[in-house]
């Protein structure tokens, strides 16, 4: 069973949509688990290891014990990631407004250089209204512009960096279109598996349709009774809770050959319908307000922000970290091919100078491009107080060995140039050798800390809600903390919002681990797969920050 059961999980859980998503059959499947949990505690991630057996951030026991009936201060937490569901049950009454904005006027009222951002904007449109949702791989990209700088000419003129450009990124392409045809074989199996299962669960129990609950119990009689349709069952019960039916399914084998239309096709120029120039940072005039047209089609932001800031008065569906925090959407991340360095540039500045103080960047690539663009970025925030959280990635390697964009430090000395980024790393809930969740990258000198990615319960622009995994999962869990963090204590500074973070967090010093990559199924210490060993902790953090904060007036 855990053959098909990798399968679902390979389509779901990396960001990048492909090239790390596929770097998940490389893993020793035998060293892991062969089936999911079963009965999971709705939003784990917010239980206490003390109290509750399970790692989670103790959010549940910081409203208890600290926070209780104070209110915090609003504070607003940018999302740069794909379409989000502005118009979702549970988020809709957290969604940012921009009230220096008149609605639809065609005016730049509040003359920030965007017209009727009324809930953040979207870097990947033109000023007709139109979007993309599919852009080049960050290869392909590279090699169109070294072969425009050249005139096609191999040599190259005897320029050696650009040569060994040329030959770095001509093999992430190769292993970039492998990957695709990979995507194509597991789509199709998924929509067979399913189809398969189906047929046997409906003709053994005449029912077509099922809820996550249901199957659970399902199963568990299945198994007592030892009745030949258990596994698939279980099959579709995993299927589920990543929101994926047959109809699902479909539409993911649909965007795989898009992908290879699009994304993975030399002759595709994905800012030809944008209209910019996407080398030069200066020209800037493009793009739109719809921040959540294609939601449906590409989920990512939905989920991410569920995790943030789902409401938490409304008493359905999931809680986030807090009713204070506003989530600003900016679309700028495709939901197929790499994110371009411009766009997240400008939705970085976009963020900062209309009010974020935190930025969840739940993407990222292995080739890296304008790093000056992007450490520039990085500076702005820093300069304006701004805290920047991002995903370890999803690629179950080093990323000590193989950086993970975007990085917070300089290749050549190694040396960080800021101090307001966080890395972060995804654990499971299970509390033995499988805590390191199977496709996490991590990295003891480029992971900052770990926190709960997998089986987390989010929302779902299609299910209404969905059980996700990837540290696009475990990167909001910690921009929920540091939300909540800087809404109690807003006089802290971002840098001293990180140290927060870091120092209070969980340690398991004597935990030995399975690494995602470890073909021999050697026990690693978890202490030694980021900078702190530890997993993020709320309570802590808030105790450690009341503190600080007291040091601070008193001095």
């Amino acid at each position: 069973m855990i053959k098909y059961t990798y399968i679902v999980l390979l389509l779901f859980c990396a960001k990048n949509y492909g090239q790390s998503t596929l770097n998940y059959i490389k893993t020793p499947l035998t060293i892991y688990r062969n089936e999911l949990p079963l009965n999971v505690r709705s939003e784990w991630h917010h239980l206490d290891i003390e109290k509750d057996t399970l790692a989670g951030t103790s959010l549940n026991r910081a409203y208890k014990e600290i926070i209780k009936n104070k209110k915090g201060k609003e504070i607003i937490v940018a999302v740069i990631d794909t379409d989000i569901d502005i118009n979702h049950e549970d988020l809709k009454p957290n969604i940012w407004i921009n009230k220096k904005e008149i609605p639809n006027n065609g005016i730049d009222d509040d003359h920030n250089g965007y017209i009727d951002d009324i809930h953040g904007w979207n870097f990947l449109g033109n000023r007709k209204g139109e979007s993309i949702s599919y852009a080049n791989t960050t290869p392909i990209r590279i090699l169109r512009n070294l072969k425009k700088k050249y005139s096609h000419s191999p040599v190259f003129n005897g320029n050696i960096e650009d040569s060994l450009l040329y030959i770095k990124v001509k093999k992430q392409f190769q292993n970039d279109l492998e990957d695709l045809n990979d995507l194509k074989r597991y789509a199709s199996e998924n929509l067979k598996l399913y189809r398969e299962s189906s047929k046997k669960v409906e003709a053994q129990f005449h029912k077509s349709n099922f809820t996550i609950d249901e199957l659970i119990n399902l199963y568990i009689k299945c198994q007592k009774e030892k009745s030949p349709v258990t596994e698939d069952v279980l099959t579709l019960r995993n299927y589920l809770r990543l929101g994926k039916d047959y109809k699902e399914l479909l539409n993911d084998s649909i965007k795989v050959l898009d992908k290879a239309r699009t994304s993975y096709n030399e002759d595709y120029n994905d800012r030809e319908l944008i209209g910019d120039n996407d080398l030069d940072l200066a020209d800037r005039n493009y793009g739109n307000n719809n921040v959540s047209g294609n939601a449906k089609w590409t989920y990512h932001g939905t989920i991410v922000s569920g995790v943030i800031g789902a409401n938490r008065a409304n008493k359905i569906g999931i809680e986030g970290f807090s009713d204070q925090i506003k989530i600003m959407p900016i679309l700028a991340v495709p939901y197929g091919g790499y994110e371009n360095e411009k766009d997240i540039n400008l939705a970085i500045h976009y963020a900062v100078d209309n009010g974020a103080k935190i930025i969840n960047m739940s993407f990222g690539n292995s080739v890296g491009d304008h790093s000056d663009w992007m450490k520039e970025a990085f500076l702005y925030a820093e300069k304006h107080d701004v805290l920047l959280i991002a995903g370890a990635g999803n690629n179950s390697r080093d990323n000590d060995v193989k950086p993970f964009y975007p990085i917070d430090y300089d290749e050549r000395t190694g040396e960080e140039f800021c101090n307001n980024f966080i890395k972060v790393g995804a654990i499971t809930l299970d509390g033995d050798k499988y805590f390191l969740a199977y496709f996490t990258n991590y990295g003891k000198q480029t992971v900052d800390i770990f926190a709960p990615g997998y089986f987390l319960k989010t929302t779902d622009p299609i299910m209404g809600y969905s059980y996700r995994d990837g540290t696009s999962i475990s990167g909001p869990v910690v921009s929920g903390v540091a939300a909540l963090v800087r809404s109690y204590y807003p006089k802290l500074k971002a840098s001293e919002v990180k140290k927060i973070i870091l120092d209070s967090g969980i340690s398991f010093d004597n935990l030995q681990v399975l690494l995602p990559d470890n073909k021999e199924g050697i026990l690693k210490p978890f202490k030694e797969l980021s900078k702190t060993g530890k997993v993020v902790n709320v309570y802590n953090a808030l105790l450690m920050a009341k503190e600080m904060s007291k040091k601070k007036s008193s001095n």
